[in-house]
């Protein structure tokens, strides 16, 4: 067959051509997720003259973590916490935008250990600037939580449970395909759907030249 001859039952078969190239912008689109932000934040419970780097002095380590947990348990409004993604990042586990805030689990899928006075922020978003208000906001409130719960235990401020956040600031990463991988993406189906439309033409073509009369 030549490209001539191609080109005319392409023509003919103008139909075939069209239904697979939005077959194919229908792949494409399904498959081309856009990529996302995402960022994570530790904050440590502290007890009066501790710092968050040393090591946590184990009489008071129960104490901290019931604090943290308490406080988790708050920022759900005394729902379980989901933890089905803590072992992966959130958009490994299908989040495209979202966050979670969780007391880390040390232990195994079937029973869980607490050893550590920490809470994880974790966020994903569509963009920079979501995930940061975001993350940050989440700080802002467990911070004001903390103080809020100490505030009428008549326990004076220096001798009062305070948090760092390990890092100070919040960094915000991307992970997801460039724009050039985009792109060879698209050009790539866009050649195997040419290729079957092409196919599919041909087949019909004949199909239909054998079907007519004689």
């Amino acid at each position: 067959m030549t490209t001539r001859n191609l080109l005319q039952i392409l023509a003919r078969r103008w139909y075939v051509v069209i239904v697979v190239l939005i077959a194919t912008g229908l792949l494409y689109a399904t498959l081309a997720r856009p990529g996302s932000y995402y960022s994570e934040v530790q904050l440590v419970f502290v007890a009066p003259g501790d710092v968050a780097l040393a090591p946590f002095n184990d009489q008071r380590r129960e104490t901290l973590v019931a604090f943290a947990a308490a406080i988790a348990s708050e920022m759900h409004n005394g729902r379980p916490t989901d933890r089905l993604a803590e072992r992966a990042p959130l958009f490994g586990a299908g989040v495209d935008q979202g966050y979670q805030v969780l007391l880390p689990n040390r232990g195994g899928q079937w029973q869980y250990s607490f050893p550590d006075p920490v809470l994880m922020i974790r966020a994903v978003g569509p963009t920079p600037q979501w995930v940061t208000t975001t993350v940050d906001g989440l700080v802002t409130r467990i911070t004001a939580l903390v103080a809020d719960r100490q505030r009428g235990t008549g326990v004076p401020i220096v001798d009062a449970v305070h948090i760092e956040r390990v890092p100070n600031e919040t960094t915000v990463n991307f992970v997801g395909s460039s724009a050039g991988a985009h792109a060879r993406a698209l050009a790539s189906l866009l050649l195997v759907g040419l290729a079957v439309s092409a196919f599919l033409a041909v087949t019909v073509d004949r199909i239909s030249q054998k079907a007519q009369p004689q």
